[in-house]
């Protein structure tokens, strides 16, 4: 499950680790989001604990302030809760026509 960008190769589970340190992070999920030019743009879903707040530039800049710039997500929706797959667990692919990026 690799982001191909534009010919860079980015791993969905390295943009969660990092994503994860922010503190008002409870749950995240990196996707690939389609691209025009591209091909796949880095995309993140969160779920903020409790009593937290954080918005998408929040996010945004927390990740660039510990990524590459390719790899730091350009889209970032914050949901109640991630869309499971029919096995219950979060599903990277697919993800991104799920929560209507796809245009």
């Amino acid at each position: 499950e690799i982001i191909n960008r534009g010919g860079e190769k980015v791993s969905p589970l390295e943009i969660d680790e990092v994503l994860m340190d922010h503190p008002a992070v409870q749950q995240v999920v990196t996707f690939a989001m389609p691209h025009d030019k591209l091909g796949e743009e880095v995309a993140a879903a969160i779920v903020l604990r409790e009593g937290e707040a954080a918005s998408e530039q929040d996010i945004r800049s927390f990740a660039a302030s510990r990524l590459a710039d390719f790899k730091v997500p350009r889209k970032v929706v914050i949901l109640t809760e991630i869309p499971k797959g029919a096995t219950g667990k979060m599903q990277r692919i697919g993800l991104a026509e799920k929560l209507g990026l796809v245009g």
